[in-house]
Order: C-alpha cells, then sequence, then structure tokens
C-alpha cells in the first residue's frame, strides 16, 4: 500500500469529526454516570468511533463522484485515488460492523440500537436526501443529535427526559453551524449537485431567517435545560453567554449578508459547543457529589 495509506483511512473515516461525536458522546456518559465504569466507558469510545468512522466513510464512498466536483473535496482518499472505491467499502463497513458488535458486547442493546439508527438515517436518509431538497439538513441533525443520547444510555442503560434535552440542545445547535458552513462554501456545494439551503442567502433571507431563529431556539432550551435537571448556574450562565454571543451573530448575519459574517456564525458554533458542554459536565458532576 501507498504510504498515503494510514492518512487517507482517517480522512476516509473523517477523523476531526468523529473527536467530536466522540466528545459528546462522552459528555453524555460523564453528566449521566454516578460513578466511572472503565470497561463501559472505553467500550463506548471505541464502539462509537468505529461506527462513527464507518458510516462517514460510506458517505464519502457513496459520493466520491460529487466529492471529486467539489474544490474542498476533490482531494480526499477516493476521489483523489488514493484509497479505491472497493477498499473503502470493505474497510469502512468493517469498521462499522466492528463497532455495533462492541457496543453489543461492551455496552448494552440501547446504545447499540442507537449507533445503527444514527448511521441509518445518515446514510440512507440525510445522504439521498441532501441532492434534492434543503430540508435535508435538519433531517441530517437527527443522526448529530443522537450520540450524547448513546452516552446517556451506556451509563443508565435508559432513555430519561435529560437525554432528550441534551438530543435537543445538540439538534439546535447543529442548523446555524451546518447552515452558516452551507452558506460559505454554497457555490462549491452547488458544483457538487447539493441543495442544502432553501434560498440564495445573498440575495434572500430564508437561510438567514432560520439560522436565527434556531439560534433563539437553542439559547431557550438551553436556558430551560436545568428545570428538567440538566445543569444548574454554571451551566446555565456559559449557556446564556454563549446562546447569546450565537445569536447576535445571527442576526447581524441576517441584517447584512456577507461570508465574513457567515464565518463568524460557523466559529463560533464551534466554540459554543466545548465551552456549553464542558459547563454542563462540571456543573453535573457537582450535582452528583
Amino acid at each position: 500500500m501507498p504510504s498515503t495509506v494510514p492518512t487517507g483511512y482517517l480522512e476516509l473515516g473523517k477523523f476531526r469529526l468523529s473527536l467530536l461525536v466522540l466528545f459528546t458522546a462522552s459528555i453524555g456518559y460523564g453528566v449521566s454516570a454516578k460513578q466511572l465504569d472503565w470497561p463501559v466507558f472505553l467500550g463506548l469510545l471505541t464502539g462509537t468511533m468505529l461506527c462513527s468512522m464507518g458510516a462517514n466513510g460510506l458517505n464519502q464512498c457513496w459520493e466520491y463522484k460529487r466529492d471529486a466536483r467539489m474544490a474542498r473535496t476533490k482531494n480526499r482518499p477516493i476521489p483523489s485515488g488514493r484509497i479505491s472505491l472497493g477498499h473503502g467499502i470493505i474497510v469502512t463497513t468493517t469498521w462499522l460492523m466492528a463497532g455495533i458488535v462492541i457496543l453489543i458486547l461492551s455496552v448494552n442493546m440501547t446504545t447499540a440500537y442507537l449507533a445503527i439508527l444514527t448511521f441509518a438515517s445518515y446514510l440512507f436518509i440525510y445522504t439521498p436526501l441532501k441532492t434534492y431538497n434543503s430540508v435535508a439538513v435538519l433531517v441530517g441533525a437527527i443522526p448529530g443529535a443522537i450520540p450524547p443520547v448513546m452516552g446517556w444510555t451506556a451509563a443508565t442503560g435508559e432513555i430519561s427526559n435529560q437525554a432528550w434535552v441534551l438530543a435537543c440542545i445538540m439538534y439546535l445547535w447543529q442548523i446555524p453551524h451546518f447552515m452558516s458552513l452551507a452558506a460559505i462554501y454554497r457555490k462549491d456545494y452547488a458544483r457538487g449537485g447539493y441543495k442544502l439551503l432553501p434560498d440564495n442567502p445573498e440575495l434572500e433571507q430564508a437561510t438567514r431567517s432560520i439560522i436565527v431563529v434556531f439560534s433563539i431556539a437553542l439559547l431557550g432550551i438551553s436556558l430551560l435545560a436545568p428545570l428538567a435537571g440538566l445543569g444548574e448556574r454554571l451551566f446555565g450562565f456559559g449557556a446564556l453567554l454563549s446562546g447569546a454571543i450565537l445569536l447576535y451573530l445571527s442576526i447581524l448575519f441576517y441584517r447584512s449578508y456577507s461570508l465574513k459574517n457567515a464565518r463568524r456564525i460557523f466559529f463560533a458554533s464551534i466554540i459554543y459547543l466545548p465551552v456549553v458542554m464542558g459547563l454542563l459536565l462540571v456543573d453535573q458532576r457537582l450535582i452528583l457529589f
């Protein structure tokens, strides 16, 4: 195999994106577990990472022809020829199956079922839908909201009201995050044949309005989360400050379209997640102890 293959595997599985999935699953486990069970926690991390990389890789196998037409994706392993399509399918399918088996054997069936729901909705609903209708962004946020619930069920074996609230926060966060990214790369996505935005945000306001609405909803659900037993003052303060900044930037983008304003939302959303989720973890551990 060429020397580029090990790096190609990481790119094929979207390793950095998978780390984000791992992070949110870890938060779900950390805020719900009464004590750390190392075999279960390590099984959750390993199984979730393999499932995420497997699903991401199969997504690239599906879309390699479209990726080849886009500037930001043309150098991915399959369209660039570093990894063949057949080899990519075998490797990523193996990752996915191994991840499910690990979750079944070392965590529990509920968590494994959630992993199956995640990759199935991502691969078989979101992936084909995004070439037909911009509602795909709303649908695609569903699999992105499930990993913290997987962490919760790994620790407790059940989906509680708090787990649903955590999933809602993750779901709502993804819309400003991904729509701002889609606005930045709108022309590139169009070359790939993707329909990720309901309009041209440079000229119209539907996309910009959706970003504002979901930023408001994210701020609201985050501030109400303590009423459901998820976090307290530390988390509430962080959610208020971070959510208010994201909402402010969304309103700026709504009032004045520019790539600079879209990038501000995107980068603010990247900062938002670790800050708010980290504060939630600290807050929740203090509550438990």
